[in-house]
């Protein structure tokens, strides 16, 4: 079987499997669900949860897309970076003000009013290439608008999280959905691959904007949510000074912030120039790039799917740590390695240790930690974090230029494991939250 029909069987098969499970468990009593799945025994966390996976996988098929793209049109992988760069900075500069609009709205109406302007723009990228009228600028100002609607969307989406599910059930949940965002976001790609390969970037993209689309009408079925408590009057930038202190107050939150921030911008600053790194160092092309994205998600899904079955486990910030230290051993030997199964089984651990631990304990910390009528904006600062990685791809790719891929990769890794010993173990914050 070919690269581009093994993206696709695969990409089904994950499909069919996020879509049906939930469905199934509505049929099975609350007391006999497995613990690893307990939070899906709420039927509005079920729906979002089949949206979690529906939209990243469009998301995931996005990135891909759009970096092949850029490489075909302009051989370049700064290009590449700077496309990267350009949806990137309107995610860092809007997500606080994400937050403060999650806090004052209704979350579930913002998130779909979100999604569906991405669907609208990534039907018209869509349309563009199709017609033969796509060029580069095109691509920078549709990115720009991704980017700033990213940011309103991305607070909403978490905050709703704890509207769905009880606060026992909360690790459960943020894993549980974090496993399926970040493995629909690894699958979407593995799609994207084939499908470039048997038919191009423009059907690609029509795939793309229907995903997005059809994940809007699983949200329509959550009903019945608790109402959200008026937010006092203030000015916006009222507001956002009282995330910012609310953050600021409590030494927890900072600290996990700043790991998240140091974890994305360093040691995830790959994700959006992969395509350059597998064509000059791995020599893949679509059907490569996308079977090694596929073999992160299955790492990713198997990080979360341990964290879930912990329940509330008592030492999430240890655990969360020896992710990222684990993440810097994986993350140092993929950049070196030649050969592409190899890399394919380092990239594998990768995920189980990024996307499948880190991000899941460090969001479920802040959960915990924040109360309800500011969580949108704490998370708008958590927020951040995902952001900044698309700013740091357009350094990643010059420092490549300059001194090789390997070689800027390890240095990325350097700096994550420095802040990694400085706030997760020299610093005593997240010892004393275990005791």
């Amino acid at each position: 079987m070919t690269f581009a029909g093994l993206l696709i069987l695969a990409a089904g098969l994950f499909v069919m499997a996020v879509a049906s499970f939930p469905l199934l468990v509505r049929f099975k009593a609350a007391r006999h669900l497995p613990q690893i799945f307990s939070a899906l025994r709420y039927s509005n966390f079920r729906w979002f949860w089949i949206n979690g996976a529906t939209q990243a996988m469009a998301q995931g098929m996005q990135f891909l897309v759009l970096g092949l793209l850029v490489l075909d049109v302009t051989g370049s992988s700064i290009q590449l970076g700077l496309v990267a760069f350009i949806y990137g900075a309107p995610n860092l500069v809007f997500s606080m003000l994400g937050g403060v609009i999650a806090d004052r709205s209704d979350r579930l109406r913002l998130l779909i009013s979100t999604r569906l302007g991405v669907s609208v723009l990534v039907l018209v990228l869509a349309i563009l290439k199709i017609a033969g009228l796509l060029e580069i600028w095109h691509v920078y100002v549709i990115m720009f608008l991704l980017g700033t609607v990213q940011a309103l969307n991305n607070p909403a989406r978490m905050a709703l999280v704890a509207d769905l599910v009880e606060r026992k059930d909360m690790m459960n949940a943020v894993a549980l959905h974090t496993m399926v965002n970040q493995s629909g976001q690894i699958v979407g790609p593995a799609l994207a691959g084939g499908i470039i390969e048997l038919a191009g970037t423009g059907p690609a993209l029509l795939v793309n904007a229907g995903l997005y689309l059809t994940g809007i009408l699983f949200l329509f079925l959550i009903k019945g949510l608790p109402p959200q408590e008026p937010a006092p009057k203030a000015t916006l930038v009222g507001d956002l000074l009282s995330g910012l202190r609310h953050i600021r107050s409590a030494p927890v939150l900072y600290t996990i912030i700043g790991m998240a921030v140091a974890f994305t911008f360093f040691a995830m600053s790959y994700r959006q120039v992969l395509p350059a790194f597998t064509r000059d160092m791995l020599d893949v092309g679509a059907g490569g790039t996308g079977l090694l994205w596929l073999s992160a998600g299955l790492g990713s899904l198997v990080g979360s799917l341990i964290v879930a079955s912990l329940g509330d486990f008592r030492h999430k910030a240890r655990l969360m740590v020896g992710s990222l230290l684990f993440l810097c051993v994986v993350l140092t030997l993929f950049a070196w390695s030649p050969w592409y199964w190899v890399s394919w089984i380092l990239f594998f651990f990768v995920g189980v240790a990024s996307l499948g631990g880190f991000w899941p304990l460090a969001t479920t910390l802040v959960q915990l930690n924040v109360p309800n009528e500011v969580r949108g904006r704490v998370l708008s600062v958590l927020q951040l974090a995902p952001a900044v990685h698309f700013l740091s791809g357009l350094l990643l790719a010059v420092g490549a230029e300059a001194v090789g891929w390997p070689v800027a990769i390890t240095g990325t890794v350097a700096m994550t494991l420095l802040v990694t010993l400085w706030l997760g173990i020299w610093r005593p914050v997240l010892r004393r939250l275990e005791e």
